[in-house]
């Protein structure tokens, strides 16, 4: 084979690798609604609509005011993956959370979006039997129009899980109880052995597109890492009321959480890779 030959191969295989755009970053900043660094306090440096941290004493958070009255969740200085951290020391009562309103582009007819948090435990060690939730959004409860990441409460080592709830009556008519249900037919994404370590910082994202339509091409994906995990495809419906949804933090979840933003739309592979290699994390899209 030739020199020139060669080297014309070479640049064909160059040429057809996909590159990050150099516009990228601008249209994450474009489409960020939300973002809490948790540098130096527990609301958010970045919201659409309220930024405060709010505390209330149960589930759903109907009595919840602003502020963090939880003695175990604390700030920890230097402790995150990038600055400060938010850590849950235990399972405390009470319960914390973000107003959802204009944080989260909720819309009636298709709804696309996406989630990205740093998490950082071991859970076999580190987690108490039981659920564990490092965060849940719902305007009613954990199988009712609602999104999760959650530990599996039984398995060895624990399933990490996301949950994609639409209504209840639309996902579950007959209001079967959940341990009846073949788990094919649960609305999850399931990872049966994470990668977790309390050494170790990892990235974990959840993009769904084409909710609230009626149409067979909603899908949800799930990232831990920058690589694709898994997918859930079919018609969604989360008949949410904004100012009654709340982002919650922290449901039995021990262990420490970071960089958490939101964006409006369902962001790409090559996008979501951007996002988990940003050097300074979220903070240097609003730069």
């Amino acid at each position: 084979m030739t020199t020139h030959r060669i080297l014309t191969l070479l640049w064909l295989v160059l040429v057809s690798v996909p590159l990050a755009s150099a516009d990228e970053p601008a249209s994450l900043a474009k489409s960020l609604t939300f973002h809490a660094g948790f540098d130096g306090g527990v609301d958010a440096g970045f919201a659409l609509g309220d930024r405060r941290l709010h505390t209330a004493s149960k589930l759903p958070p109907t009595d919840g005011k602003p502020g963090n009255h939880r003695t175990d969740a604390v700030i920890v200085a230097n402790g995150g993956r990038y600055g400060d951290a938010l850590r849950f020391e235990k399972n405390g009562k009470g319960v914390i959370y973000f107003p959802a309103a204009k944080n989260i582009d909720w819309r009636p007819d298709d709804w696309s979006g996406t989630l990205s948090l740093w998490i950082k435990l071991t859970p076999e060690e580190d987690l108490q039997p039981g659920f564990a939730d490092p965060i849940q959004i719902t305007d009613k409860k954990w199988d009712d129009a609602s999104f999760f990441f959650d530990f599996s409460k039984d398995e060895k080592p624990r399933h990490f899980r996301f949950g994609v709830f639409s209504d209840l009556k639309v996902w579950n008519p007959k209001n079967t109880p959940f341990e009846q249900i073949p788990v094919f037919d649960r609305p999850m994404i399931v990872v049966e052995k994470p990668p977790f370590r309390r050494d170790r910082w990892t990235h974990v994202v959840a993009t769904w597109s084409h909710y609230n339509t009626g149409r067979d091409d909603a899908e949800a994906r799930m990232y831990l890492d920058g690589k694709l995990n898994g997918k859930l495809k079919g018609k969604q419906t989360l008949g949410w009321d904004p100012e009654k949804t709340a982002i919650l933090l922290g449901l039995s979840y021990i262990g420490d959480l970071d960089d958490l933003a939101i964006f409006n739309r369902a962001l790409s592979d090559d996008e979501v890779r951007t996002l988990s290699d940003l050097p300074g994390g979220v903070a240097d899209l609003l730069k």
